[in-house]
């Protein structure tokens, strides 16, 4: 992420631009960039994250770190998730420095790392204060230019279950930790109705379990099993309330199940983001979207969270919107691509927002 961070730190350099890179970890760096205006004003915030996903075992019929430009697309690994949308934010920055177009106020640009595990650089920007000004902020996660005003928190649970080992052929003799998971796994199904939370834009809440791991050999009981759940939540739902139940419900499950044993963790914890679709600043990107693109904005939501979980925990409340080229569906994708024409657009769109924003 530090040559990331070093690229555009000298991008902006060449224009003029102030800049900062703040250290995450070594080698992974965050960068903040900010264009002041010639009088006070608003501050617009743009993010965008600089990490990308692994490319996986399926075969590429383009390089997946070659950037390959044909059929009207640019193709490679981040191109649609979501280095588009943070180079349009860039170039939109550029331009109207080039341009020398009077702004009242800042545009800060806030390239993040980790966002694809968990946001934590959004977290450190945010602990740090850098979004406690911010008068509205554009996230550039691709959108195909169409503007996302809310979208899922997210709770990833942990759960670790422990038993005694025993031969397989006398299993009265061991503790099963996976009859114990699946049998927490079961009550969490039929106790914890998810589907009571719900929203006209986000639906209902939804938990998935992904990861389940348990025993060593066919012919021994297991001691351990691990599960791991994804829940997507709605704004109705109370995160520390929601992990209240869990804990409860592990309790009275011991009470049921003779030897139980369960560790809970809570790995990743954000809350949904909504943004009121009548905002003055929400309206004006609508306008804006649709002068540019010729489409009509409608509220949308998103099922995925983005680093704007965590920049609304700033100290300020702000509007905030997910806006940039690209499609979520060729997110992580083999031959990920953007269209050309859409990241043309998204730069449009960003400039005049910013323009019309801090006029």
């Amino acid at each position: 992420m530090k040559k990331v961070a070093d690229y555009l730190t000298s991008l902006f350099n060449d224009a003029g631009i102030e800049t900062r890179q703040i250290e995450y970890t070594p080698g992974r760096n965050q960068l903040i960039a900010t264009l002041n205006g010639n009088a006070p004003g608003n501050v617009l915030g743009f993010t965008g994250h600089m990490d990308v996903v692994p490319v996986g075992i399926m075969q590429w019929k383009y390089g997946p770190f070659n950037a390959i430009e044909a059929d009207g697309k640019i193709y490679g690994r981040g191109a649609s998730d979501m280095k588009a949308g943070l180079m349009a934010a860039v170039a939109a920055m550029i331009n109207l420095k080039e341009q020398n177009i009077p702004l009242k106020g800042a545009i800060r640009l806030l390239a993040t790392i980790g966002e694809e595990t968990g946001a934590i650089g959004a977290k450190q920007l945010t602990d740090s204060g850098y979004a406690d000004d911010l008068d509205a902020l554009i996230i550039g996660e691709p959108t195909k230019n169409q503007m996302v005003t809310a979208h899922k928190g997210v709770i990833w649970l942990k759960l670790e279950t422990t038993g005694q080992t025993a031969h397989g052929s006398a299993p009265q003799l061991g503790v099963n930790a996976i009859d114990h998971m699946l049998y927490f796994l079961e009550m969490f199904r039929k106790k914890i109705n998810l589907s009571r939370y719900s929203d006209s834009i986000l639906g209902v809440s939804t938990a998935s379990l992904n990861v389940l791991q348990g025993g060593n050999a066919t012919n021994v009981v297991p001691d351990h099993c691990v599960a791991e759940l994804d829940i997507r939540t709605v704004p109705t739902l109370d995160h520390t309330r929601f992990i209240e139940e869990l804990q409860e419900l592990g309790k009275k499950v011991s009470k049921k199940m003779d030897n139980f044993h369960i560790k809970m963790e809570i790995t990743n914890d954000l809350p949904a983001l909504q943004t009121d679709f009548t905002d003055p600043f929400v309206q004006l990107a609508s306008k804006t979207i649709t002068y540019i693109t010729g489409k009509e904005q409608k509220e949308t939501g998103s099922p995925g969270f983005t680093d704007g979980s965590r920049f609304i925990m700033a100290k300020k409340k702000f509007p905030v919107i997910i806006l940039g080229p690209g499609t979520g569906e060729m997110a992580h994708q083999p031959d990920e691509y953007v269209i050309i024409k859409d990241y043309q657009d998204s730069i449009s769109i960003y400039e005049y927002i910013a323009r019309e924003f801090l006029k």
